[in-house]
């Protein structure tokens, strides 16, 4: 259910659509392929939060039942959840830093400076390995403090303001 709210302006009517916690988890699901729209903040933290929420308790949980010994149950459970989550996660990104104005494929940062962070030791340089590690923390903070910023008012050149709802009788004009 949308809620809407009307602002008069001189080019008309907006209607600015509110969004519930549950359609943002709703299109971070249903939008999983969608690279092409922008999104909102809460299309971004919602899922994001319930996702740590649920990764804790699990992780919390099996450490109850086997007494925090077998590393390979936290794994394998890391490992299903990355894959059910890695695209629509992306996608999400994607459209948040879009929202932005910035190119969404900055996504890409995080995972190709993970890749050499997990490579073994003996392949890199203790040194180049502690290297790649901090610059690939610093880019993922950065990315997170970036998607804590609102989007673009207005249309960008990746589609229309999604706050905005286009009333297709009367279509403004930008």
């Amino acid at each position: 259910m949308c809620y809407i709210l009307d602002r008069d302006l001189k080019a008309g009517v907006i209607l600015i659509v509110t969004m519930t916690a549950m359609e943002a988890y709703k299109r971070f699901w249903t939008q999983g392929f969608n690279l092409h729209d922008r999104a909102r903040r809460k299309e971004f933290w919602v899922p994001i939060s319930i996702h740590l929420l649920l990764y804790s308790i699990a992780y919390i949980l099996i450490g109850m039942y086997y007494k925090l010994d077998n590393e390979h149950i936290y794994r394998m459970m890391n490992l299903i959840g990355n894959l059910i989550l890695i695209i629509p996660t992306f996608s999400v990104t994607f459209r948040r830093l879009q929202d932005l104005n910035i190119s969404g494929w900055f996504t890409l940062l995080v995972p190709a400076l993970h890749l050499p962070a997990d490579m073994p030791s003996s392949l890199l340089n203790i040194n180049i390995q502690f290297l790649i590690d901090a610059l690939h923390l610093f880019v993922t903070l950065i990315l997170l403090i970036i998607m804590m910023f609102d989007g673009t008012e207005g249309p960008n050149k990746y589609g229309h303001d999604p706050k905005e709802e286009i009333d297709e009788l009367n279509p403004r004009k930008y």
